[in-house]
């Protein structure tokens, strides 16, 4: 039986089922390079290039499940993948909003900004550091 336990809150999971094909052949990294083209108010800039950071680690993070080659692993992080796609999109959507608008959005971009950074390492580093031998400990029996 090749059921995952998961005690993880927030989106159902119907929503990573539907969002994974997109997120594992490239079609939402697309989106994501195209979003990250353009320009974002100076002071903004900063919290931009954090955001390409991210970006980086969601590829490496991707390549990564890529390459295991196994579809139980892909299946169990599909939810880890989901979440730093939702957050760089978030981002990317935030600083566009503060561009424009900076008296209403730039404290909130600033702070979204660095939360979604902290999520996106943690996520990485889940992901990076997971090996197929530890899904027996996640199998609900």
């Amino acid at each position: 039986d090749a059921r995952i336990f998961s005690i993880y809150e927030g989106t159902t999971q119907l929503q990573v089922v539907a969002a994974i094909r997109y997120i594992s052949n490239g079609t939402y990294l697309g989106i994501i390079k195209e979003m990250l083209e353009k320009e974002v108010a100076e002071e903004l800039k900063p919290l931009k290039a954090r955001v390409e950071e991210m970006v980086k680690l969601y590829e490496q993070a991707l390549e990564y499940v890529k390459e295991g080659q196994d579809q139980e692993m892909h299946d169990f992080l599909a939810r880890r993948l989901y979440n730093m796609t939702c957050e760089i999109i978030m981002s990317l959507l935030i600083l566009d909003d503060a561009t424009r608008s900076a008296e209403l959005f730039a404290k909130s971009a600033n702070v979204y900004v660095r939360m979604a950074q902290a999520n996106v390492f943690g996520e990485h580093a889940y992901i990076t550091n997971f090996v197929k031998e530890d899904l027996p400990s996640f199998r609900a029996e």
